[in-house]
């Protein structure tokens, strides 16, 4: 498991070992070559050098990393369909995944997106 750190365009990993069956309980998700999950770190409202009006309220919070993630996963639908790939976008384990990736209590799995070669 990696997590993608923006600054040095680079994957660090995180955490050892096969963890592509937390993305979906069933399915071909588990066996996919690739599969994103996205976390969200609600920390990081605070310390963002921006401060929208609201951005503190939890509600508002909301429809950004809602609003980032879906950009986010249209970006990776529309890289899969440009290379031949398939993409699926869907919910996943997250209280398992959260606690696999030892994520701290204000980061939170919100969904996974698997990525590989159409069936």
């Amino acid at each position: 498991m990696y997590v993608y750190d923006p600054a040095g365009h680079k994957l660090m990993p995180v955490v050892a070992g096969d963890l592509r069956a937390r993305s979906n309980r069933r399915g071909a998700a588990a066996t996919a070559p690739v599969n994103i999950f996205y976390v969200v770190d609600l920390a990081k409202y605070g310390s963002a050098p921006f401060q929208e009006p609201g951005l503190k309220d939890t509600e508002i919070q909301k429809s950004y990393f809602f609003v980032d993630t879906g950009l986010i996963a249209g970006n990776v639908y529309l890289f899969a369909a440009s290379t031949g790939l398939a993409a699926w976008f869907h919910n996943c384990d997250k209280e398992n995944t959260q606690k696999e990736l030892k994520l701290r209590p204000e980061q939170r799995v919100l969904f996974a997106q698997t990525v590989g070669h159409p069936a």
